[in-house]
């Protein structure tokens, strides 16, 4: 009777231990494998990410002034750490639409820059341990760091052009409206126009 008791709760633990061994996902990003937790799991894996509900993780290689700009100049706090030989660009914002603070965390893995963000003010032990377990980074601690400054000096270069193109563009519209409005066509103002449009 006692066996029978032993091997039934073996099979249990067995049991158990597959199932908790099941409940993360692993996916591969841009030849890392990250292993989702439970909690996250359930979600889209695209060419260089993946994403479930308010959590994504990206390489970001492709546009690091793009991915880190915008966060990195709307912030209501920002840190530096290090996260197991991983320098890490921690950012969080609240946001009104989730009624939430949203989190950014930028770190390096082997020789590519890496963004996970998820709701919350801070990194959580799921996000520290999916940063721990990836690659060590190849990129030095300075050099992280200058690039992701250098990162958001372009994104506000960008981001200031695009402004004064849009502002440019308004006056020229509100211009040519008010040609039409008066039965002419400012055709000097038309082709401004699309001339910004097509930049």
């Amino acid at each position: 009777m006692m066996k029978k008791i032993l091997i039934i709760l073996t099979a249990i633990l067995i049991l158990i231990s597959c199932v908790h061994a099941q409940s993360n996902t692993t996916v591969e990003i841009n030849g890392v494998s990250f292993e989702i937790p439970e909690k996250y799991n359930g979600g889209n894996i695209y060419k260089n990410g993946y994403s479930a509900d308010y959590f994504h993780l990206t390489c970001i290689d492709d546009n690091i002034p793009k991915s880190i700009g915008l966060w990195a100049c709307e912030k209501d706090y920002e840190e530096n750490i290090t996260i197991s030989n991983h320098p890490v660009k921690f950012y969080y914002q609240y946001n009104p639409s989730i009624k939430d603070n949203y989190s950014h965390a930028y770190f390096a893995s082997g020789n590519s820059i890496y963004e996970i963000s998820w709701m919350g003010n801070n990194i959580t032990s799921y996000i520290e341990k999916l940063i721990k377990d990836t690659p060590p980074s190849k990129i030095n601690e300075d050099k992280f760091y200058s690039l992701i400054d250098e990162s958001i000096k372009t994104y506000k270069i960008i981001k200031n052009q695009q402004d004064e193109w849009g502002a440019e563009y308004n006056y020229l519209e509100a211009k040519y409206h008010e040609s039409l409005s008066k039965n002419s066509d400012d055709r000097q103002t038309k082709e401004l126009l699309i001339t910004l449009i097509n930049n």
